[in-house]
């Protein structure tokens, strides 16, 4: 069900909706990145296989229930594919209108829905099925100006880099995964700048994170050099860059990293044109203009909390 509904938002939003899945499932199935305006959208799947007299019958936990501006999607799924309707609505109007109960000692939520709901409340929050991203984007997305699939996507050099760059994605997602007030994602599949994505579960806000990493190299003074394609690059408040230096010889990565917003990047950064170039060395004795956004590593998962709480 859940792949189903991915892929009718990716598909019918033409690529303006972006989902990021958990990597530690804690109440949250999703969070869909609106591209047209960077607003991050918490969702939960509901799933039925049958329905009872015609009605699809929905039960959720009210521990379950973790963000009243997050979005329950549910509805029918047979073997022919998702039901022509489905109901879409934020948590706290889905509590305000399902039936409250207690069974065996857990406090729940009941709501029950036809595909013709006549005057059923749940009638304003049933969406067809082919409006599902209408439902998420506001408006039908504006097609030009996205990028196409092979424009957005960048082939890596070598397979080193491929390595490495996989390397760094998961050293950070260790880094998050350190902090417990944070949920983390990953985008399925990978093609806009946020790489992971960090939401606070106090705030509820979101810190998104591009990876890049680099290897120090005696030629430039012990210096890595990392690229960021311009031609991906969407600046917000709420993206980051975590620049990671790999060591070498210790097989590790350095305890110094660079953590710089995306409004910020092109003050510092060094432009050849197609890139944007950031030349770093890990402790370094030098001044220079990337100093304010040093951070040690160990500090990656209260650095995104306190980014998230902006």
């Amino acid at each position: 069900m859940e792949f189903r509904v991915w892929t009718e938002l990716i598909q019918q939003s033409q690529g303006a909706l972006h989902v990021f899945l958990p990597l530690l499932d804690r109440g949250l199935d999703a969070v869909v990145h609106r591209l047209t305006d960077g607003e991050y959208i918490p969702l939960q799947v509901k799933c039925k296989t049958s329905a009872v007299n015609g009605f699809v019958e929905i039960v959720i936990p009210a521990n379950e229930l973790v963000d009243d501006r997050a979005l329950i999607i549910a509805g029918l799924l047979t073997a022919e594919g998702l039901a022509p309707k489905l109901l879409v609505v934020d948590e706290a109007t889905f509590k305000s209108l399902a039936a409250r109960s207690v069974v065996q000692g857990v406090e729940v939520y009941a709501a029950s829905f036809s595909m013709d709901s006549g005057t059923s409340h749940w009638r304003p929050h049933l969406v067809p099925r082919e409006r599902l991203a209408d439902r998420l984007l506001g408006a039908p997305p504006p097609v030009p100006g996205l990028e196409s699939v092979e424009e957005a996507v960048q082939q890596p050099i070598d397979r080193y880099a491929r390595w490495l760059g996989f390397l760094g994605e998961a050293e950070v997602v260790r880094r998050l995964a350190e902090n417990p007030s944070l949920d983390i994602f990953r985008p399925f599949p990978d093609l806009e700048m946020v790489e992971v994505l960090a939401r606070s579960r106090t705030t509820h806000r979101y810190c998104g994170l591009q990876v890049k990493t680099g290897v120090p190299a005696e030629a430039r003074g012990g210096e890595a050099r990392i690229a960021i394609r311009k031609a991906t690059l969407v600046p917000a408040a709420s993206t980051y860059i975590a620049a990671l230096a790999w060591m070498v010889e210790p097989r590790q990565f350095a305890d110094e990293f660079l953590l710089i917003p995306t409004t910020e990047l092109a003050g510092i950064a060094v432009d050849d044109g197609v890139h944007l170039f950031l030349n770093f060395h890990p402790h370094s004795q030098e001044r220079t203009r990337l100093d304010p956004y040093r951070r040690a590593l160990s500090d990656l998962g209260q650095l995104a909390e306190d980014s998230s709480s902006l």
